[in-house]
């Protein structure tokens, strides 16, 4: 579960970086994202829909490291396809990244929301 002082960052920064770990453990590069608190939980999306390659990685390994703001934490990966939860996560994308809304709630960005859950 993520602290409320976590998701407060999460709602507040706008730099996420993302690696994820190759077949032999080995973190890629930190890759720039987008993400968002909704309901308690943190989720991002492959700006480049299911083609994104940190995306393509995440469906392999279903784990990451993340840091955005303060926060540092090794994250398992999950890929929630139901509507209601694209829904709250559409409507987190547009109370955060209002110039991006357009991108970030189209049906093929939609396609690849990731829930990150901490690894305590």
């Amino acid at each position: 579960m993520w602290t409320e002082e976590e998701i407060a960052t999460i709602d507040q920064e706008d730099s996420l970086f993302i690696s994820i770990p190759n077949s032999e453990g080995v973190l890629h590069k930190p890759t720039y994202i987008w993400g968002v608190s909704a309901g308690g939980d943190f989720y991002a999306r492959g700006a480049s829909g299911v083609e994104s390659k940190w995306y393509q990685a995440a469906l392999i390994s279903k784990r990451a490291h993340i840091t955005i703001g303060n926060v540092d934490k090794e994250v398992i990966l999950e890929f929630p396809d139901d509507p209601t939860t694209k829904t709250i996560v559409d409507q987190a994308y547009r109370q955060k990244y209002n110039s991006y809304l357009d991108l970030m709630t189209s049906d093929s960005v939609a396609a690849a929301t990731v829930k990150m859950i901490p690894v305590h």
